[in-house]
């Protein structure tokens, strides 16, 4: 054994025995695991502002909801003092899943054909205007939590009860040659996604009658399992 010149050796103690007891204080957990999972889903208000203007168009691209990191910057510190050591927070960012308009997925755009009251002297323009702000009503944010379902029926009938003297008819057609009049009935949301409409003026079109053509019922079949993507 040859002995490095900065180093020193000693002849040490032996015959020793030696006992170490370590005690953690009242405060002090050693090695915790989780046992409560704890899933907090967010949408966060910047993300909403900024796409909501995306669908009104005042910008191109959809903004990126917030990663989980993010959120959990963002608000762990505000529950680090009051949860539980055995929880552990899981924090899921919440994004829109828009539908009908252009900036829907394919097989969830569609076209509203209207067929107006006779009766009532109202242009094309300014009916499609109220559609569509009866459709924007319809989706407002305090109606809707995340995962909920939709139901094409209940959103029809809420169309016709806003304008009631002016709708004689009213239908919603997806607009994929593939699918049919009723194929969009019922659309399921995801846990971390909540539904908006995208529809614009340009995806209501008002018709004369409602017919097998004008629901694409010829050369087409409904598509039932539209929901959970």
């Amino acid at each position: 054994f040859i002995l490095q010149p900065e180093y020193k050796a000693f002849v040490g103690r032996s015959k020793l025995k030696f006992q170490y007891i370590h005690n953690a204080s009242s405060d002090r957990r050693i090695d915790p695991s989780a046992s409560n999972i704890i899933d907090i889903y967010l949408l966060v208000r910047n993300y909403d502002t900024s796409y909501r203007r995306y669908l009104k168009g005042y910008v191109t691209t959809a903004p990126v909801e917030p990663t989980p990191e993010t959120l959990r910057l963002q608000f762990g510190s505000s529950l680090a003092n009051i949860k539980s050591v055995s929880d552990e927070v899981v924090y899921h960012p919440v994004k829109y899943f828009p539908l009908f308009g252009d900036k829907a997925p394919l097989k969830f755009q569609a076209t509203f054909k209207v067929v107006k009251n006779p009766s009532q002297p109202i242009n094309n323009n300014d009916l499609k205007v109220k559609i569509i702000r009866s459709i924007e009503s319809f989706f407002s944010i305090e109606n809707w939590d995340f995962g909920d379902k939709f139901y094409s029926a209940e959103l029809l009938s809420y169309i016709v009860q806003e304008n009631s003297t002016l709708i004689s008819n009213i239908v919603v057609v997806p607009k994929q040659t593939n699918q049919a009049y009723g194929s969009l009935s019922e659309i399921q949301a995801r846990p971390d996604e909540i539904l908006v409409s995208a529809a614009t003026v340009s995806d209501i079109e008002i018709v004369n009658n409602i017919t097998a053509t004008e629901l694409n019922l010829l050369n087409s079949q409904v598509v039932t399992k539209t929901s959970y993507r």
